[in-house]
């Protein structure tokens, strides 16, 4: 069945409202009528079923059938503090962890950044709604969060729980050993952009006890490092199967 997350305002009791973009979606490209049934999620973990009771291009209604916990939600809370990359690196990131089960992403000006383009709120929605679909499509049961962007500094005093940060010179640490004598708790992910962290933000990275890692012998971009150091946390924490 067709995922789509809608506002929680948009349900009352066991009926579901369907906003104009969702009903156009719904009736001019999926071509859906009365009695189809759709998944509807209210970002709270659970998806519920709707059928639909009511189909056109500016409204579609419908009723719950049934509710039930998603499946897709990691136990592990996994934060990505990801450097701005140029060009759509950076949204590339954003798709491919919501797929894999990053809990909320922090896009992070440092040093190198090479991408220099203001934040603006247009660019923010255009993010956000990449999120969405990526999260519909990977079967989650809840939005990842889209922090505003933050400065190093900033990000640093904010992380919690186990905080890692992939440095291409760490030969000692690798990402495997660390994850193998830490809990189970909240993991917080440092990904530079494409020049890498400077060794000045390295160190002020090792200051707030954060784990320079390793991740193996070859020098990945910044968008393989980040999505390959996500893969590698949730395979190891047992939240990809």
């Amino acid at each position: 069945m067709h995922r789509f997350f809608v506002s929680s305002e948009r349900i009352s009791g066991d009926e579901v409202a369907l906003d104009r973009e969702v009903a156009g979606q719904v009736h001019r490209v999926l071509r859906l009528g009365p009695q189809d049934r759709i998944l509807v999620l209210d970002n709270s973990g659970y998806e519920l079923t709707v059928e639909l009771t009511q189909v056109g291009s500016a409204e579609a209604r419908g009723h719950i059938v049934d509710r039930a916990l998603c499946g897709g939600e990691p136990r592990t809370r996994l934060t990505l503090y990801q450097a701005l990359l140029k060009g759509r690196n950076f949204e590339l990131v954003l798709q491919k962890g919501t797929e894999l089960g990053v809990a909320a992403f922090v896009p992070m000006v440092t040093a190198r950044c090479v991408a220099q383009d203001p934040i603006g709120e247009a660019r923010l929605a255009r993010w956000r709604k990449i999120i969405k679909e990526a999260a519909e499509q990977s079967g989650r049961g809840r939005l990842p969060l889209l922090c505003p962007p933050l400065g190093y500094a900033e990000a640093m005093a904010q992380a919690s729980g186990l905080c890692l940060l992939p440095y291409e010179e760490e030969k000692e640490v690798t990402l495997t050993s660390i994850l193998e004598t830490r809990g189970n708790g909240e993991v917080s992910l440092f990904v530079g952009p494409e020049g890498g962290f400077t060794p000045e933000e390295v160190d002020q990275a090792c200051h707030h006890n954060i784990f320079t890692v390793g991740l193996g012998p070859r020098i990945l971009r910044a968008e393989t490092a980040a999505l390959a150091a996500v893969t590698a946390i949730l395979y190891q924490r047992r939240d990809l199967g």
